[in-house]
């Protein structure tokens, strides 16, 4: 078998699209009956296959099988679909964000309303300054303990002969803080070419009000006061303190400034206020506006499909015709939805009238799997899907013979293009 053609013809047709919808067995059945009774009462074409007509008939079956799927996600009305899902939504995200973590409506809790009273925050130990240029411990090995958490670690730091305290304090912080225990060294300078050292803990909060980390000098071979004495790392400038916040009007405490509330809303604490904050839930406008996005993409991928035949041929399009006429009852719902129709038959999404109409629910109206529009969008791209060959020039070969039983022809899509479909829905 010469397999060239088909060869030739994957590599010169790379589809674009997948689709996420895989056809059971009963539907495609359904598929080669509507085909096979479709031909029932077809005539007979003689077809010149251009290269034009060829990339035309691709185009607008892999269009319309995107117009299909996008309805489909569009008016997917169960728990999953994409009009079900929700956002937290804060009316005063300045002081309170909200984001969900369980996209199950039934597992939220109801709307609340938080007043932040205190945020939490971390220990901040600040050291004595020093002038940077100045010699100040021996030189030798100083041993000293760091308790995070009631966890001790034992650190030992060796000082050098002339040494200065700038070479000290920026040797000791980043000695500190690759040690990764919870707290962040580093050096500040003062006016007057003086130097310290900040340490600051990761953590925030302190359930009980004490200090979440403590210095404490060890035995040292140097001569004169440790090191954490000598530099003041043990000196706590601002104590950690745990959040504060009313809950519908009882006040709570939190360790931290981020919390999950009933195991599906993480709530972010930002700034304190004397005005409550309400948390309740919206449809989720950025996925339902993707999927608009999407359908007017494909929608649009279908229109350019055709101007470009026209273009190429000087053949007018009775597709665009039929597009026209079925979109026209509906185009003022559509306008109110923010899609609005250009000249030449494109689709244009207004987003801020597609936010309105979400938060209305117009738009899910017009999507459902139940409206006029979307039966008739799903009718048309059923049709195109099942006979792009519907849409070009051919010549009538021979009538269907009505005297006798009806025939059909379940291939006769590849039978008139001499092209090979690897799916139909």
């Amino acid at each position: 078998m010469n397999t060239t053609i088909y060869n030739n013809l994957l590599t010169t047709f790379d589809p674009k699209y997948t689709t996420k919808y895989v056809n059971n067995s009963n539907e495609l059945r359904s598929v080669v009956k509507r085909i096979r009774k479709q031909t029932q009462s077809s005539p007979v074409y003689l077809l010149n296959f251009t290269n034009a007509k060829q990339s035309f008939v691709l185009g607008v079956k892999e269009s319309s099988m995107r117009i299909h799927d996008s309805l489909q996600t569009l008016a997917d009305d169960s728990e999953d679909g994409v009009f079900a899902q929700k956002k937290a939504r804060s009316s005063d995200v300045e002081q309170v964000g909200a984001e969900l973590l369980d996209t199950d409506v039934d597992h939220l809790p109801n709307a609340f309303s938080i007043r932040v009273k205190q945020l939490a925050n971390s220990q901040v130990n600040q050291g004595k300054e020093y002038y940077e240029t100045g010699k100040g411990l021996a030189a030798g090995s100083y041993q000293f303990r760091v308790t995070v958490n009631d966890v001790g670690y034992d650190f030992q730091y060796n000082i050098r002969k002339d040494a200065n305290h700038r070479e000290v304090i920026q040797g000791l912080s980043d000695f500190i803080t690759k040690a990764k225990i919870g707290i962040n060294a580093e050096p500040y300078s003062f006016d007057g070419g003086k130097i310290g050292m900040r340490l600051e803990s990761s953590m925030v909060g302190s359930p009980d009000g004490k200090p979440i980390f403590t210095l404490q000098d060890k035995a040292s071979e140097g001569k004169g006061r440790g090191i954490v004495e000598y530099y003041g790392l043990d000196h706590v400038s601002v104590m950690p303190k745990s959040a504060v916040f009313d809950l519908n009007g009882t006040e709570k405490t939190s360790l931290s400034n981020e919390f999950i509330l009933g195991r599906a809303v993480k709530i972010s604490l930002r700034r304190p206020s004397d005005t409550e904050t309400t948390i309740d839930y919206h449809p989720d406008v950025d996925a339902i506006i993707e999927g608009v996005e999407e359908f007017v993409s494909s929608y649009n991928s279908l229109i350019d499909h055709n101007l470009t035949f026209e273009e190429k041929t000087g053949t007018k399009s009775k597709l665009l015709d039929e597009l026209k006429r079925l979109s026209e009852p509906f185009a003022n719902e559509l306008e109110s939805c923010g899609v609005s129709f250009e000249e030449d038959g494109h689709m244009e999404l207004d987003k801020s009238l597609a936010a309105q109409a979400i938060e209305a629910g117009d738009m899910q109206v017009l999507f459902q799997p139940d409206s006029a529009m979307t039966n008739r969008m799903f009718a048309k791209t059923d049709q195109i899907k099942i006979n792009p060959i519907e849409y070009v020039d051919k010549k009538v070969v021979s009538y269907p013979n009505f005297t006798k039983p009806p025939r059909g022809y379940s291939y006769i899509t590849s039978l008139y293009s001499g092209l090979l479909f690897n799916f139909y829905c």
